[in-house]
């Protein structure tokens, strides 16, 4: 009689178990799987920014109110450009996508630079978020060295952030130089002048006979026509003259 009790006892308890089974099977894990379902994202990245949304919210996902700002040359404007999570990731339903959005590249105002430093400039224009994009140099009686002649585009144009600038660079004053002229077989009277415009000055008139050359011609100067001086000399002349006791 016990063991009949035992074996009715573990009946009843295997059906149980079985029944329990059936209902975890059939009826809890889809609903709890039906509650937590998980689902893949879809890409929404290219698309415009209500076309996104609209696809999003349609799959059962929510899309954050505020968007991060991407500005690029790459994309036009209020389009997908990243999402987080990545699309095709497996997440739950309901979750919340946040969308990078292309905006139209930002037009900053190219500063006044002329006048001032390199450095000065430097800054100035790494503070608008644009770079120098060349650097030429040149002597300028008007500024002094290491300040800014030139730009462009000039101050208060509109340029792309990122843009380039070139500018000119005053290396000061040019250094004097003197460029001695050709006066050989000129009149006396007007190679004067070429040496006096040039800048130089009249040494010693040598005379030297020349029966067969015009008087005052002038047959020889002391530094070669052509030649570029850096300081400021007089140039020794030999002329011609009918007349030999002038030698």
């Amino acid at each position: 009689m016990k063991i009949k009790r035992t074996l009715q006892y573990g009946a009843a308890l295997a059906l149980v178990a079985l029944v329990l089974a059936l209902l975890l099977d059939q009826v809890i894990m889809p609903s709890y799987v039906r509650q937590g379902q998980v689902r893949y994202l879809p890409n929404v990245v290219g698309l415009s920014l209500p076309e996104a949304v609209a696809i999003l919210k349609e799959g059962g996902f929510g899309v954050a109110d505020s968007h991060y700002v991407a500005h690029t040359r790459e994309y036009p404007p209020n389009q997908v450009f990243e999402m987080y999570p990545k699309a095709y990731s497996r997440v739950k339903k309901g979750r919340i996508v946040q969308l990078t959005v292309t905006q139209e590249e930002k037009m900053v105002e190219v500063p006044q630079l002329v006048a001032k430093s390199l450095r000065a400039a430097e800054i100035e224009v790494a503070r608008a978020g644009l770079l120098i994009d060349t650097v030429h140099t040149t002597y300028s009686d008007d500024f002094a060295a290491g300040t800014i002649t030139w730009q462009s585009p000039r101050g208060g144009n509109l340029l792309r952030r990122g843009g380039g600038i070139s500018l000119m660079v005053s290396m000061g004053q040019a250094p004097l130089s003197y460029y001695v002229p050709s006066v050989v077989g000129m009149g006396f009277q007007a190679g004067r002048r070429e040496i006096l415009d040039a800048g130089l000055e009249i040494g010693r008139v040598k005379y030297l006979y020349a029966p067969n050359l015009l008087p005052n011609t002038i047959i020889d100067q002391s530094i070669a026509g052509g030649t570029v001086l850096k300081v400021k000399r007089a140039l020794n002349l030999t002329v011609s003259t009918y007349d030999p006791s002038k030698e």
